[in-house]
């Protein structure tokens, strides 16, 4: 009787020992051994096995990045370079902000406003768990021009070869890059990223939503040309100026709902810097889709939009009723009545004859 207990304790022992064995083999956990001579050590110490979690990044300026982790890091093998060749690594040296988990990225020469590119480092924490990762980004633009939406016609002709376009008046100079045109009916997917081309004051910049080709594949018109090279009479097609920097999307489909919010804004941080709300007067109780609700939330939130008393507002009664405009009205726009360098409202547009 003695033996069998003796045989079944030391049967529970080696079944339990088993199953830690196990636990520990398919647990996602490091493991590491602990001195006897440690006061209170187990003997197995368990270590957290997740890797940091690159939380947040911001460009900060032309020679530093702000990166953030979930946990305390420390970067290691950091390297900048432009993306897709053309240029050697830039160094780059890490600093830590204070909290551990905050790392400050400094570029020794800088960056170039709009020149796409990469950062490549490996953030490791005190377990010894690490994480290789990617930034990729354009260099900073300090030097970003004021912009104000000017003219938009949401309406189009194929049998013309006119499409819908959005026209901004440019009221101080600089560089286009980091900025964006979109619409609450297109969609984030949609905005248009603007190249690092230098603008003047009293300059104008018209966003073409459409390049369109034939049944055949080939381009319907020529000289449809993005005028990103400094030469602001390079594109020749239909819409084109020689008084605007025109640029081309290379869309098919149709642009602009007959109800629309239509936003320009900076890609960074996602800020409004302007916005033209306006509605089919035909349509007076149906209010904003529902999809819209973000867009109008971040107009609200900028002030970009005004009501009749002045106060910032995204409502679907305030929005400019777009009289006489329709999908198929390519002779009519609706155009700012003055290039003023602030907020509008609908007070502020009207439909106009298309030049």
């Amino acid at each position: 009787m003695k033996r069998t207990l003796l045989f079944f304790r030391a049967l529970g022992a080696a079944l339990v020992l088993a199953a830690e064995l196990f636990f520990l083999s398919v647990a996602p956990v490091s493991c590491s051994m602990g001195s006897e001579d440690e006061p209170g050590s187990p003997g197995i110490k368990i270590q957290s096995a997740a890797p940091p979690v690159l939380e947040s990044f911001t460009v900060d300026s032309a020679d530093r990045m702000t990166v953030r982790f979930d946990k305390e890091v420390s970067v290691t093998d950091a390297t900048l370079s432009p993306s897709g060749g053309g240029g050697g690594p830039v160094p780059v040296s890490c600093e830590d902000c204070g909290d551990g988990k905050t790392v400050r990225m400094l570029f020794a020469g800088g960056t170039e406003i709009g020149r796409p590119y990469d950062l490549n480092a490996t953030a490791g924490d005190a377990d010894g768990n690490s994480l290789s990762f990617r930034i990729s980004f354009d260099g900073f633009n300090d030097r970003p021009p004021e912009l104000i939406l000017y003219e938009v016609r949401n309406a189009y002709s194929s049998k013309s070869n006119k499409y819908e376009f959005i026209r901004l008046y440019c009221g101080k100079g600089g560089n286009l890059s980091g900025l964006e045109v979109l619409s609450a009916g297109d969609g984030e997917a949609k905005a248009f990223a603007f190249p690092p081309v230098e603008v003047s004051a009293g300059d104008y910049v018209t966003v073409h939503l459409r390049k369109m080709k034939g049944d055949d594949g080939s381009w319907k018109q020529a000289g449809m040309t993005d005028e990103d090279s400094g030469d602001i009479r390079a594109s020749t097609a239909t819409d084109s100026s020689d008084d605007a920097w025109d640029f081309w999307q290379d869309n098919q489909k149709s642009r602009l709902s007959p109800s629309d919010i239509v936003m320009l804004r900076r890609r960074a941080d996602g800020e409004v810097l302007d916005a033209l709300l306006f509605r089919d007067p035909k349509k007076e109780a149906d209010g904003w889709d529902g999809k819209y609700a973000p867009f109008c939330r971040a107009v609200a939130d900028s002030g970009a939009w005004l009501d009749e008393g002045g106060n910032p507002s995204s409502d679907y009664a305030g929005a400019f009723a777009a009289a006489g405009i329709t999908s198929s009205a390519v002779t009519r726009t609706i155009r700012r009545r003055s290039p003023d360098l602030r907020p509008s409202s609908a007070a502020d547009w009207e439909v106009v004859q298309a030049k």
